[in-house]
Parts: structure tokens; C-alpha cells; sequence
């Protein structure tokens, strides 16, 4: 089975799933933190409509080499969850942790310089991000998290994007 993004060579969203399910029990067994970084590139269709679509492909293929570049461990992984929406997993990892590494993401991607000029007062590609950490128990739903994370990187777009909201969804 192929378990990489054909486009950015990242995990794959079925890989993600599993990846999830698997820490998610053992982050229950263990009783330990589980973060997870939902990332949305800004404006992309405006991107896509005034560079083209190759030049929308070279920048998710960026983004997603740069994302690969901010998960340090193992157990790590960066993944395309679909369109330009990517996802980090950071098992083991503490609110503090997983804002570290949301941080280290958006200094990257900064770095890059990709013009963009329909994003707003951003003149280069930039992304918002959703962070949310918990430490899952039998009762809970990995579904219910991804949601709730979701819920995140939905209120980093509305306060402005180019930004990061966190929070400790136990």
C-alpha cells in the first residue's frame, strides 16, 4: 500500500487515520499528551488564480517540505489532510510542545518568501493553524479531537490568519 501524497510526498490522510488511531490508544493506555497541528495555507485560491495551478502545486510542495523540516521526532509526522490543508500528529507532546512546534512551522514557511499578493496585508504565503492537545481516556472520540482542532484552525482564519490558536481540549 502507498501511504504517501502523490503531489507533496507527504503522508497520506489514510496514514494519518492510522497514525491517529494507533497513538490515540496508546497516549490512553499511557496516560499521556497528544497534540495535533491542523494547518491551512491562507487564500490559497486566490493564490491558485492569479499564479496558476503549477505554481499553486510548487507551493503546497513547499509548504509541505517545510512542514517536514519543523517535526523533529519519530514518531512525528506531517501529513496533506486534503486540498491545502496539512496536518501534524505529535504524540507525547504537551500544549507548550505542540505551540513550539506550530511556531517553528510559521518562522519556515516565513522564511521561504513566496510572493502572494492577494493574501491581505501579507505580501508572501502564509498559513493559519489550529493546535490542540489532549490526553485521550476510554470515553473520548479521536473524531470528536480532530473536530475540536478543527473548530481551532477555523478561529485562527476568522481572527485574522496568518496566526496560531491553541488550546488544551482534555
Amino acid at each position: 500500500l502507498v501511504f504517501r501524497d502523490v503531489l507533496t510526498g507527504l503522508f497520506n490522510l489514510r496514514y494519518f487515520d492510522q497514525q491517529l488511531a494507533k497513538e490515540w490508544a496508546r497516549a490512553t493506555r499511557n496516560g499521556s499528551a497528544l497534540s495535533v497541528i491542523l494547518v491551512d495555507v491562507d487564500f490559497f485560491k486566490h493564490f491558485n488564480d492569479l499564479y496558476g495551478h503549477i505554481a499553486g502545486d510548487k507551493c503546497l510542495t513547499s509548504v509541505a517540505q517545510t512542514l517536514v523540516l519543523a517535526v523533529a521526532r519519530p514518531r512525528d509526522i506531517a501529513a496533506r489532510f486534503g486540498g491545502e490543508e496539512f496536518v501534524i500528529l505529535l504524540p507525547e507532546t504537551d500544549e507548550a510542545g505542540a505551540q513550539e512546534v506550530a511556531e517553528r512551522c510559521q518562522r519556515l514557511v516565513e522564511k521561504l518568501q513566496i510572493p502572494h499578493e492577494k493574501s491581505g496585508d501579507n505580501p508572501y504565503v502564509s498559513f493559519s493553524m489550529g493546535v490542540g492537545t489532549v490526553t485521550p481516556s476510554p470515553d473520548m472520540e479521536p473524531t470528536a479531537f480532530i473536530n475540536a482542532v478543527d473548530k481551532l484552525l477555523y478561529a485562527a482564519k476568522q481572527n485574522g490568519r496568518n496566526r496560531i490558536e491553541t488550546a488544551d481540549l482534555a
